[in-house]
């Protein structure tokens, strides 16, 4: 796993090198992104442009209930390098690693073209288009986790070919992949199941806001993805933790469900920003068609919360990504406070196919500072309410508990 480590990282160094040494002209350091702490280095006539993308989450919760089965602690959620770049003006590529927790594992991989009016082409290992929460970056997020619908039915990064297209209000993404690439297991799954080639689907992602001015988003979409089972024994899982990454405690878990011919995941969203208030909610299903003989299966979840920024900052919307960006602190010194309160639910019973994955409902009330651009410190507060069926962590039936977890976050 060392030696995994070192080779990762002597690569990404290496691309780093070649990235900045790559224009004609000489490179010279830049003024820093969007005036908010990204450091960037730039050709004298912005042809050629690297920046850094480098982020480090510290983790920690306390369950308030018997350890038994939910042990309190700390850990590093992530540890992220990664390097974006543009060559020749029209392309772009970036690197991303995740060091975390002695794992090497890569995630956005990628190239794209950049040659037309507000539109790209991109190949390479990113995200699938589902969900507003799930494609938001992780250093933007409200909550400590993502929620439970976000976890159980991520669209998850494979390798594949996307081309989005956005205007003033609108935003399009449409997407073919293969399946995700996974160093590490080198073509297992977690169960010590080879991997084929049969898990390749396509992806549409639709969003609109109506309203879009310097107070107001209404912030509208629709998205949907099908594909076929990534295994050679043609079985699919939904899962998910508590909405904390403590032990990786998934006690909601449909198990492996076997004879799956395709399954298709569909998410409707839904946001509205008022100057320094906002509400976001969405509902995904997912639905498991199964070969002849065999019941198809129906899972679903969804969140809602509400976000206010007692210090007036206001959530911005990015149209080229179709999702809201990075909050920029009034003030540094004292930074932006932000109080936020999330309602989710996940339901992976479906008892006309036998299939007791368990539900769950959670509330969780939430205190960030936003210290300054490239800092975030989050509190939550989470009172976790399971049915009977949510034991696969080896939990008793109707497991109750309440969790206080913190997060922080630095980038830049």
């Amino acid at each position: 796993m060392l030696k995994l480590t070192k080779a990762a990282l002597l690569v990404t160094f290496l691309f780093l090198f070649v990235s900045m040494t790559a224009a004609e002209e000489p490179v010279s350091v830049g003024k820093t992104e969007w005036d908010h702490g990204i450091l960037m280095f730039k050709s004298d006539d912005g042809d050629f442009l690297t920046r850094f993308d480098m982020r480090g989450y510290i983790n920690g919760a306390y369950f308030f209930e018997d350890d038994k089965y939910l042990a309190s602690g700390t850990n590093i959620r992530k540890a992220r390098l990664a390097i974006k770049t543009q060559l020749h003006k029209y392309w772009r590529a970036e690197w991303d690693v995740d060091v975390a927790e002695g794992v090497v594992e890569i995630k956005d991989f990628f190239v794209a073209f950049h040659g037309f009016n507000n539109s790209h082409i991109k190949f390479g290992h990113f995200k699938m288009p589902l969900g507003l929460e799930e494609l938001t970056s992780s250093r933007y997020q409200t909550f400590v986790e993502r929620a439970y619908p976000m976890i159980a039915f991520e669209p998850d990064r494979h390798i594949g070919l996307e081309y989005s297209r956005w205007g003033n209000n609108w935003n399009v993404r449409a997407a073919l992949f293969g399946q995700p690439w996974d160093a590490e297991k080198e073509g297992m799954d977690d169960e010590g199941n080879v991997i084929t080639e049969t898990g390749n689907g396509a992806g549409l992602r639709l969003v609109y806001t109506p309203i879009n001015n310097s107070e107001t988003v209404l912030h509208t979409g629709v998205a949907t993805i099908f594909q076929k089972p990534d295994d050679s024994d043609y079985r699919v899982r939904f899962r998910s933790e508590p909405e904390t990454k403590m032990a990786d405690a998934e006690l909601l878990s449909t198990g492996r469900i076997k004879h799956v011919e395709d399954y298709m995941k569909t998410g409707i969203e839904l946001a509205l920003v008022h100057k320094n208030f906002s509400i976001q909610g969405e509902y995904v299903q997912a639905d498991v068609f199964r070969s002849e003989g065999h019941e198809n299966a129906s899972f679903n979840g969804a969140y809602g919360f509400l976000s206010w920024f007692l210090t007036g900052e206001s959530r911005p919307w990015d149209a080229t990504q179709g999702e809201f960006g990075h909050v920029i602190p009034k003030n540094n010194r004292t930074g932006a406070w932000e109080l936020a309160l999330r309602y989710s639910t996940l339901n992976l019973n479906d008892d006309k196919a036998e299939v007791l994955g368990g539900k769950a409902n959670n509330i969780t009330l939430g205190l960030n500072w936003h210290a300054n651009s490239n800092m975030i410190f989050l509190l939550n507060y989470t009172l976790v309410d399971n049915d009977k069926n949510a034991t696969d962590y080896g939990t008793p039936p109707d497991y109750d508990f309440s969790v206080l977890h913190f997060m922080t976050v630095f980038f830049f």
